[in-house]
């Protein structure tokens, strides 16, 4: 009797480590990289914009195994007449397949860049929803 509960038991847990096994999904997807600068591809990265540049941020997925949402978000740290948080209409949502690039342009408005802080965050969601990851990057506009 005692047998067969060791091996009832021993069974049971080894049934339920290969049902976890099934639905476990372990994922390095990550954003290696953002780079943000006055120029479409960021050949060269700035940290300091005039009120009329316009701002490209450039975000490397990596290891991405399947389809993947990146949002990129401007959002106001401290600028002149504006409210820190979200730039109003400045968010936008890209669809990868897997790993690549996610490119972001952000122009001015016809008034110009408020002098200030802001910064840029990108979140990588997975293909439920799910966030994976977040990276932001700090600019100035002076």
């Amino acid at each position: 009797m005692r047998r067969n509960t060791l091996v009832l038991f021993i069974a049971s847990g080894f049934l339920l480590a290969v049902v976890l096994a099934c639905n476990f999904s372990a994922t390095t997807a990550n954003i290696s990289s953002i780079k943000i600068g006055k120029d479409r591809n960021v050949n060269q990265e700035a940290a300091t914009f005039a009120p009329s540049d316009p701002i490209y941020v450039v975000a490397a997925i990596s290891n991405a195994p399947g389809k993947v949402k990146v949002k990129g978000q401007m959002i106001v740290e401290s600028a002149e007449g504006l409210s820190a948080g979200p730039f109003p209409n400045l968010e936008k949502t890209l669809d990868l397949d897997g790993s690549g690039t996610a490119t972001y342009s952000f122009t001015p408005p016809p008034s110009g860049w408020p002098a200030g802080k802001y910064k840029v965050e990108v979140t990588m969601m997975d293909d439920s929803g799910a966030q994976k990851d977040q990276k932001t990057v700090s600019f100035s506009v002076s």
